[in-house]
């Protein structure tokens, strides 16, 4: 319940920044911060909620509300108070590394409401005069910023190939943005309406025409039926990649769908995942291994995006003594029926061994995110990089 009047308190500011209501934007935002802080025991006396407590409380939700807090006080030019909100979120959150505040901005940045952080942000610390900024120590705001443009770089060509996915003949105009629950949440793009362009261009969540805007919702309208059609049939039969993916990115808490770390399994690399290489024709291979305490069974091993994907592939999967043989350039494994009779053995761990492979003829640089699903959320992931370029 808590976390509902949070979120609903969210809403509020966001849709307060997008209005230029600095001043309704930052009590939206504090009222959010006030029914998340941690609550005084029921035997003891009240104890008045300071700005320490309000900021204690952990999460994505909590993450959000400080962003809209900062960027409402920052258009009021009380930098103190930005200053103070951007160093709870930076050494609370980033120093702790509980992935809580990239969590926050990936979220923020499906539903559209990162981009109005990250223009006041950017707009307070280089676009226009300071008066009186200029004399204060700007560090935890930069790094703020970079964090923000950190996931706008990992997520915008990610996210538009999984918009891609939606096109078909007939469409006009660019695929709608995700992480909609309603057609009425579509709006027009004023900055383009106003001044004819717009600095985010073809990432920008909202419509560039009231065409466009039309279309937007006649394409919701239209994915919804597909899928109560699909339902309905029986044969609903979503793309593992695509599910997880959209899951993910709808999620108000996606380190609880994927995550880098796993309760009780550990895993150890053959080499590190980012790797250089000063060839054009070249390859190379991770050899990932698995130890699970108490044993686990590998359901899916996957690719999750298509960006790059022809360069990557499984080569290698492997449970105890025995090896699974695979397609060449196999992309998804599943266990095959002899691995899925398999009896327990008895022992309290199981081990599993993955090698993945990786081959070029071009320079560039090449990611791709693996997802290891032991049949619960979140799903263990991991992201390799290639870069191939001359010394």
């Amino acid at each position: 319940m808590a976390d509902r009047r949070a979120e609903k308190s969210c809403e509020e500011a966001s849709r307060s920044l997008a209005r230029r209501e600095y001043d309704a934007a930052v009590s939206h935002s504090t009222e959010a911060l006030v029914v998340l802080a941690p609550q005084a025991p029921p035997s003891g006396a009240p104890v008045p909620q300071s700005p320490t407590s309000l900021v204690a409380a952990t999460g994505p939700l909590r993450s959000r509300a400080l962003l809209y807090r900062i960027a409402a006080f920052l258009q009021l030019k009380n930098y103190d108070e930005a200053d103070e909100d951007c160093k709870h979120v930076m050494a609370e959150e980033v120093a702790r590394g509980d992935g809580s505040l990239q969590a926050s901005l990936r979220s923020m940045l499906v539903d559209g409401s990162l981009q109005e952080v990250a223009s006041i942000l950017s707009k307070a610390l280089y676009g226009e005069p300071m008066n009186g900024i200029v004399a204060k120590d700007l560090s935890r705001l930069k790094m703020l910023f970079s964090e923000i443009e950190s996931i706008n770089r990992e997520m915008a060509p990610e996210y538009t190939e999984d918009q891609e996915e939606e096109v078909q003949d007939g469409w006009q105009f660019r695929p709608p943005p995700r992480g909609v629950t309603s057609s009425e949440e579509y709006t027009l793009c004023k900055r383009y309406l106003e001044q004819g362009l717009c600095r985010y261009g073809a990432q920008c969540t909202s419509a560039h025409s009231q065409e466009e805007l039309m279309e937007w919702q006649k394409r919701y309208a239209s994915r919804l039926i597909r899928l109560k059609q699909q339902q309905e049939s029986k044969h609903f039969t979503e793309n593992y990649m695509e599910t997880l993916i959209e899951k993910w990115m709808n999620s108000l808490s996606p380190e609880k769908v994927l995550s880098d770390y796993l309760e009780g399994v550990s895993v150890e690399t053959s080499s590190s995942l980012s790797v250089t290489v000063a060839a054009k024709k070249s390859a190379h291979s991770w050899t990932f291994s698995f130890l699970c305490k108490p044993p686990r069974k590998l359901f899916r091993i996957a690719l999750l995006y298509d960006a790059h994907r022809p360069h990557f592939f499984i080569t290698g999967v492997s449970s105890e003594e025995r090896q699974q043989t695979l397609p060449k350039g196999c992309q998804e494994w599943t266990p095959g029926e002899e691995a899925a009779v398999v009896p327990d053995n008895g022992l309290d761990h199981s081990i599993y061994k993955v090698t993945l492979g990786f081959s070029t003829e071009i320079f560039g640089t090449f990611r791709q995110t693996v997802v290891f699903d032991f049949g619960s959320e979140p799903v263990l992931m991991k992201r390799i990089m290639v870069d191939a370029c001359l010394d």
